[in-house]
């Protein structure tokens, strides 16, 4: 069942999708997050939401997911499924985008983010890279990811590369 989403509800926020899963790096991107808050207190209006369910997670998982958001007093947004169209809503009213997979299988919704202008931050693997390139702010530890977070955040890089990146990728796909 979806749920009607309105990204104006969030404010500002750090977006991740696919829901909560260890390959999805959902734990790391909490820590990042609560490191983030930690360093920039200017930066504590902004929300983390994650959109999508997985019925394949481990119950553990989760459970851990939750332990460890309490652990480190944040409360992220976590939403169920959500409808195409809300998708795409929650992608272009994002302050940013967070992309932690922990192999690199695809990146659709980030090349969405990309193309509506978001700034993405995502795990430095070299198969993300490959269709990232360096329109993306990497990180491949906890603390490089709160970094890059800070940086796409505070000093928004300018969208026209992500753009023609998604629009180069779409094409060359068919899309």
């Amino acid at each position: 069942m979806s749920t009607t989403v309105d990204p104006r509800r969030y404010g500002s926020y750090l977006l991740a999708v696919g829901g909560i899963a260890p390959e999805l790096g959902s734990i790391e991107l909490l820590e990042a997050y609560a490191a983030m808050l930690q360093e920039r207190r200017a930066l504590a209006g902004v929300r983390l939401v994650v959109a999508g369910w997985r019925a394949d997670v481990p119950t553990d998982y989760g459970a851990e997911f939750v332990e460890r958001a309490w652990e480190l007093g944040v409360s992220p947004v976590v939403l169920g499924d959500v409808s195409d169209a809300d998708l795409s809503r929650l992608i272009a009213a994002a302050a940013g985008f967070v992309h932690l997979p922990s192999s690199a299988d695809h990146c659709a919704a980030a090349l969405e983010a990309l193309a509506s202008g978001v700034p993405v931050v995502a795990r430095d693997l070299p198969g993300l890279r490959a269709v990232l390139a360096d329109v993306v702010a990497y990180g491949d530890t906890v603390l490089s990811i709160a970094d890059a977070m800070v940086d796409v955040l505070t000093v928004p890089p300018e969208p026209a590369s992500g753009i023609a990146l998604a629009a180069a990728r779409a094409s060359a796909h068919g899309a």
